[in-house]
């Protein structure tokens, strides 16, 4: 065989081999980046009405929520490492305190 012919085949070869890893790379990046707070305004007046918490892989860590619509938070639920509420907290006196705790 001729020497060109295989630097040619390896040279093909070798930008195979390093696309199919950058892919690869890419594609890892796409998969681990994830929101670090979310808003929703569920009732759209503008504000949001719910707040999500997000660690660095994606889990959700708390979420704090105005339930009745006057603009002040009411609730809080705290999660897990692994997406588990294990508390949850309410305002129901509207003094931005909460006076019902739960534990799960």
């Amino acid at each position: 065989m001729d020497k060109r012919y295989l630097v040619v085949v390896a040279a093909v070869l070798l930008f195979v081999s390093f696309s199919a890893t950058a892919g690869a790379e890419e594609q890892k990046q796409e998969e681990t980046i994830a929101p670090k707070k979310v808003e929703v305004d569920s009732n759209y007046d503008g504000k949001a009405d719910r707040v999500e918490m997000y660690s660095a892989s994606g889990q959700i860590e708390r979420v704090e929520s105005d339930n009745n619509g006057d603009g002040a938070t009411d609730e809080w639920i705290v999660y897990d490492g692994k997406g588990k509420p294990v508390k949850r907290e309410r305002d129901t006196n509207g003094d931005g305190k909460p006076d019902i705790w739960m534990e799960y």
